[in-house]
């Protein structure tokens, strides 16, 4: 998305919306700031965090990493947990080829001089399998979540793969401060999803928080808010738990996203 992307239409269509961005504190940052930068008032509210799992799956992988055909990628996290590790340990590797999800992972293994040998045009896990074609005799290291979906695993192991699904962190609930909530429950014009988990633990903190602090229930604020998923996965796990999408964009980015949510204003 262009820096100037509303100058040409005069004021932007997101000028004074409150829009929530459910991402963990990490991710939170960028995101807001373009949202500010296109005259809107992002409410920061994580409801997610990331947690380190032991390392000695890893450890494993890493040290016999030249037995691996293919490196997969489906996430900034499990670039940034990787290489984290790769770090701890003073490794200099020699990599196989590799495979990512998504623009963003792109450029978070790119910012590592890390040479992409395959990106699917759709951002998601089951096009990467699928566009990867015949793996038959080959061997998959995907490092990720630990509640990562298994569709692609299953993917990669009908096409003749064995993949070693390798569990990096787990994404755990955050704890909102009560100034985040009180923020909430000033209400919001959108609200954002950007992943299953942030939809889960979002409901689940509604669901949660102490009834008597608040004017109304948290819930009922979904109601009068357009809800907004990053992609149709998070889309699908939105509605399941009975929200009414909105805005799916077409391009699964942040960028995308925040185009997408523009779009349905103008």
């Amino acid at each position: 998305m262009s820096d100037d992307l509303f100058v040409k239409v005069g004021r932007s269509p997101l000028a004074g919306k409150r829009i929530v961005i459910t991402r963990s504190v990490e991710q939170a940052a960028s995101f807001g700031e373009k949202l500010a930068q296109l005259g809107a008032e992002p409410v920061i509210f994580p409801v997610i965090q990331f947690v380190a799992l032991p390392p000695e799956p890893l450890d494993s992988a890493l040290f016999q990493l030249n037995q691996y055909d293919w490196l997969v990628f489906t996430s900034v996290n499990a670039v940034e947990f990787f290489f984290r590790r790769v770090d701890e340990l003073d490794l200099r590797l020699k990599m196989p080829r590799v495979a990512t999800v998504g623009s963003a992972t792109a450029v978070a293994l790119q910012a590592r001089h890390i040479a992409i040998n395959f990106t699917p045009d759709e951002f998601t896990g089951e096009a990467l399998a699928v566009g990867l074609g015949d793996l038959t005799g080959q061997k998959i290291l995907l490092p990720r979540a630990k509640i990562g979906r298994p569709q692609i695993v299953d993917l990669l192991r009908r096409q003749g793969a064995e993949v070693d699904d390798v569990a990096l962190y787990d994404t755990v609930t955050a704890v909102p401060t009560p100034d985040a909530l009180a923020q909430l429950e000033q209400g919001f014009d959108v609200i954002t999803f950007t992943s299953p988990s942030s939809v889960r633990n979002f409901l689940k903190i509604l669901d949660t928080a102490r009834p008597q602090r608040f004017s109304k229930p948290l819930r009922s604020l979904l109601d009068e808010s357009v809800i907004a998923c990053i992609g149709p996965i998070t889309a699908e796990e939105a509605e399941t738990n009975g929200l009414n999408v909105a805005i799916v964009p077409s391009e699964y980015t942040i960028n995308g996203l925040i185009q997408a949510i523009a779009d349905y204003y103008r």
